[in-house]
């Protein structure tokens, strides 16, 4: 039986699309992936085929024209488009008997071969479960029995006359009703739908738990799917796995054919430090990132950040969590060093209270607190003295 992977892309999409494909190429060699595209140059089809040719991986140009789609409605606009429904067209562009389909905004983290093999029990469709709609799948991956699929007539046609009127999750909510009865539930691995985890979170924190029971499930998991709005190539994002696909995306294609370790994007600090803002303002922070180069400070917030912290990105020691969802928060917390207490506005107490319960230090520049379980660990220095600050950290 035939086999293939087909993903979807225009070239304003290239980025996320070649990541995923750096991904496959890693883990999965001999295999034909198809990207199904309207306007992808020539050019880079024959690049990244010369650069995947040792590992034998072949991405075949699947065009077609844009005007088939350009029709369909799509709901959330500020991160998609009408290529979403260009995994309607796979019976039609994609000849093998079973075809993976992989949203672009994902990276593959293992071997795809036990997928392959999945016995779909008969079914058409093989896909997980969507994390924030029990009882329906999330079309970011489909495992698709492809020779019954184009046996079935007026598939394409008929789901993108229906796409032209709007509903609420797009294609995704076309394919679960046309295959309501007819899908297999696959392990909850093969799509990590990660970024749901800030929407969850800040939005409906009441499906969390379940969130975090799917989760478990998944973890480690071989398909992570950076599902909503929260990118890991945008300038900043909330949830967990940003390295990740940073370490797929700059991955050299030497290091693809050698099997290489994945690059360690970020250096090992000696001494790693937390802040919790509810303002842009963090005193003498510039100052503290020049002076202790060999110190990690992240600093998270509940909300996005300002310029004043944005701006201080180019520091590579400074690392921003805006919006930061709760594992990261608990990871930043029990890894850190010390926590420094040196933002303006509003305080978040009970981070400090999970240092001094771990006998961590807390520096601040505000007076000794009346708590008696923060005593023991705080350090008042003054904010006028910087010198103070580095000082002590030094001697951590």
């Amino acid at each position: 039986m035939s086999q293939a992977v087909a993903i979807c892309s225009d070239y304003g999409y290239l980025t996320p699309a070649e990541t995923l494909i750096k991904s496959i190429a890693y883990h999965n060699h001999q295999l034909v992936i198809y990207l199904l595209n309207t306007n992808v140059p020539q050019e880079w089809f024959l690049n990244i085929n010369r650069r995947l040719a040792p590992v034998n991986v072949r991405v075949v140009d699947a065009k077609f024209s844009a005007a088939v789609l350009k029709d369909e409605a799509v709901s959330r606009t500020e991160y998609m488009n009408t290529m979403i429904y260009g995994r309607l067209l796979i019976p039609q562009l994609v000849p093998a008997d079973r075809v993976l389909y992989i949203d672009s905004d994902s990276v593959v983290d293992g071997s795809l071969q036990p997928l392959f093999d999945t016995d779909l029990k008969g079914k058409i469709v093989g896909a997980v479960e969507d994390y924030s709609m029990p009882g329906t799948f999330n079309s970011g991956v489909l495992l698709l029995d492809n020779a019954k699929l184009r046996t079935i007539d007026n598939f394409t046609a008929g789901l993108l006359a229906k796409g032209q009127e709007r509903t609420s999750n797009d294609d995704q909510t076309l394919l679960n009703q046309y295959f309501k009865d007819n899908w297999l539930q696959l392990d909850y691995g093969y799509n990590l739908q990660i970024g749901l985890e800030m929407t969850l979170f800040y939005n409906d924190h009441q499906s969390i738990p379940h969130f975090y029971q799917l989760l478990k499930k998944a973890l480690p998991g071989t398909i992570i799917h950076y599902s909503t709005s929260d990118k890991p190539w945008n300038f900043m994002s909330s949830g967990r796995l940003r390295t990740k696909w940073w370490q797929y995306r700059s991955l050299e294609y030497s290091e693809i054919a050698q099997h290489a370790a994945l690059p360690a994007l970020r250096k090992q600090y000696r001494t790693r430090l937390f802040t919790f803002t509810q303002s842009e303002q963090v005193d003498n922070l510039e100052a503290l990132l020049q002076a202790l180069p060999d110190c990690e400070f992240d600093v998270a917030a509940w909300t996005e950040m300002g310029e004043a912290l944005l701006t201080l990105a180019k520091y590579p020691n400074l690392h921003l969590y805006p919006a930061v969802v709760e594992a990261n928060l608990t990871k930043l917390v029990d890894q850190a060093d010390a926590y420094l207490d040196i933002n303006q506005g509003a305080k978040e107490p009970q981070f400090m209270k999970r240092c001094a319960e771990l006998h961590k230090p807390i520096f601040s520049y505000a007076a000794a607190p009346d708590d008696p379980a923060l005593a023991a660990s705080f350090h008042s220095l003054d904010r006028d003295h910087p010198d103070q600050l580095i000082a002590a950290i030094k001697q951590l």
